[in-house]
């Protein structure tokens, strides 16, 4: 009887220590022929690339303005600022309006605030 118990005994520690190995999450298995390695860094580089795709989409966004909207903070700098109307056909601007080109679209805006009065889409 003690010889069934004992080996009764040996053989639930074995079942319970090679449940426990199966158990375990893949991803934490470092020592899994190399699997953890190639498929948490494939992983990890399709993450980034998304969010470097999702960035460059951000940056490149076209937006059609209308009148009455306001024209965005960074693109009041004077990069867009049209300092040569005339050269594209473009009316005077009345004092306090001035001309900014923004994704191929000549914008009449108000210096102070930025409200558009004018949208004219570029030719080229």
């Amino acid at each position: 009887m003690k010889r069934f118990l004992t080996a009764s005994m040996a053989v639930l520690m074995l079942a319970g220590g090679a449940s426990a190995a199966s158990a375990q999450d893949w991803r934490r298995d470092h020592n899994n022929n190399g699997r953890y390695d190639s498929r948490d860094r494939a992983y990890e580089q399709g993450r980034r690339d998304q969010a470097r795709a999702e960035d460059r989409h951000d940056r490149r966004e076209y937006r059609r303005w209308a009148k009455g909207q306001r024209l965005d903070a960074r693109y009041r700098d004077h990069r867009y600022y049209v300092s040569d109307y005339r050269r594209y056909g473009l009316r005077q601007p009345p004092r306090g309006y001035r001309w900014q080109k923004v994704d191929n679209q000549y914008l009449l805006t108000a210096v102070a605030t930025g409200l558009i009065a004018s949208v004219i889409i570029a030719n080229h």
